[in-house]
């Protein structure tokens, strides 16, 4: 965002003009009141990512203890890794389109 002074950097004086100075009073609250949206929506996009992180971790884990069981047990069928880190990856793209986060 431009500051008041570049904006009048032409016309310097109009800066001393009470409607001027109204006017940039305005300007800066409004400034402030965006840089505290923004960091309320980064907030909740923190959030947003520690929900997926935890989710991620849940499902890592619960894919490690099920080839772990599969091969204690001697089964021949065991989790396909590569499948699951392509649904994984499909998940976590659509969670980001869906809570627009972009990475």
């Amino acid at each position: 965002m431009r500051t008041p002074s570049e904006i009048f950097k032409n016309d310097a004086e109009l800066l001393q003009n009470n409607s001027v100075k109204e006017l940039i009073s305005e300007y800066e609250n409004v400034c402030d009141e965006l840089i505290d949206l923004q960091q309320v929506n980064d907030m909740g996009k923190e959030k947003y990512l520690r929900i997926l992180l935890r989710e991620i971790r849940e499902s890592i884990a619960m894919e490690l203890k099920r080839d772990l069981e599969a091969e204690r047990f001697k089964e021949t069928e065991r989790v396909d890794f590569k499948n699951a880190v392509e649904n994984l990856r499909n998940y976590i793209d659509r969670y980001c389109d869906d809570y627009q986060i972009y990475l």
